[in-house]
């Protein structure tokens, strides 16, 4: 091996062996934050803070490790992969350092102690969080993708608890204080971010180890109307149309009908449109916890459904449906005008969901 080939082997070795000492830092930072709400340890929540700071040196050296890599050695390829995913990494990092002292001091000013109910909640969604970001550390020193890729499902888990726990909260407010409300929706949340954080690492993990970018999401969406037998089924249809690969599209209604409009088949059929018989609400597989959107069709309030805290309710109000009872001629026209004005809004709404794509 020769001195340059050994000087970069060391300087690489350096930077792993800092980014492992963080990494397991902070992940200790929101364990000992359990185990002190446990206790009820305030001294221990007083010195996750003052840890903190530590961690923070450290990330400051990280970088400059990093900087010093790049004067030295000009890297390329997979050196600069790394080197640019540390850089993101160490943000991540310190991030989620920067929960477990925000959980630390929003437990400090709480005046009623928690029940053993909320604590074992928060312990058990915590373990995950600080288990996964261990997880997400590890795959990305050893550029380990199923690691990564087993450990960005685990985020998926604590997502469906944290909404859990949002609706339970909102549901029970009137039986807390006020302080210990709002107190306890933080707590949540910053478990939750600090479970992303672990999330975004392992992007990083698997861009060092193949050099593929993080996917292009795809959206789950779901349009809503009353009987989900013309708009709402129009508006899945034209979506799978132009953004097949954009999203998964499904429709029902709040009082679905027993059969299609009688011009729906037509209208499919000139557009090249799949549909489906009209389906309540409740009888989809999904949850609307299940989907990134609910795209409500000219729905009154009063029919909406509950909306999970990282599900997006977009009203579409003003919707001109044709009235059943026109002529056929001016009902065709009316009906080709309900398509364009979906598509519209379709191509407007994937344009802020993606972007634009370059010609």
């Amino acid at each position: 091996m020769s001195h340059y080939e050994r000087r970069l082997s060391e300087d690489l070795e350096a930077i792993r062996n800092a980014i492992d000492l963080v990494g397991k830092d902070v992940a200790s930072g929101l364990e000992r934050c359990v185990r002190a709400v446990r206790t009820e340890d305030r001294d221990m929540l007083y010195q996750i803070a003052v840890d903190d700071l530590a961690i923070n040196r450290q990330i400051r050296e990280i970088d400059e490790l990093c900087h010093a890599f790049v004067a030295r050695h000009l890297p390329a390829a997979r050196h600069l992969r790394f080197i640019s995913s540390v850089l993101r990494l160490t943000i991540a990092l310190e991030r989620a350092g920067d929960y477990a002292v925000t959980i630390s001091r929003v437990v400090l000013q709480l005046e009623n102690a928690l029940s053993d109910d909320l604590v074992k909640q928060i312990g058990d969604m915590a373990e995950m969080a600080w288990a996964m970001l261990a997880d997400a550390v590890r795959a990305f020193l050893e550029a380990d993708v199923e690691l990564a890729r087993a450990t960005k499902r685990v985020g998926k888990r604590i997502d469906r608890q944290y909404d859990e726990r949002f609706q339970d909260l909102i549901e029970g407010a009137t039986q807390r204080p006020a302080l210990q409300q709002a107190s306890l929706l933080k707590i949540f949340g910053k478990i939750e971010r600090f479970s992303d954080q672990a999330k975004n690492i392992c992007d990083e993990a698997m861009f060092v180890a193949t050099g593929e970018l993080k996917a292009p999401r795809v959206f789950r969406i779901l349009f809503l109307d009353e009987r989900n037998d013309l708009v709402s089924q129009l508006a899945a249809g034209l979506a799978a149309k132009q953004f097949p690969d954009h999203g998964v599209y499904s429709s029902a209604g709040w009082a679905a009908a027993e059969s299609h409009d009688g011009d729906l088949a037509a209208v499919a059929d000139r557009f090249a449109l799949t549909v489906t018989r009209p389906r309540l609400i409740t009888e989809l597989a999904e949850s609307p916890v299940e989907y990134h959107l609910v795209v409500a069709i000219n729905v009154p309030s009063e029919h909406l459904p509950r909306i999970p805290y990282h599900t997006i309710l977009l009203r579409w109000d003003d919707i001109t449906v044709p009235p059943a009872n026109l002529p056929p001629e001016a009902r065709a026209e009316a009906l080709d005008a309900l398509v364009r004005e979906l598509s519209a809004n379709l191509s407007s709404l994937m344009e802020r969901l993606r972007g634009t794509e370059p010609d």
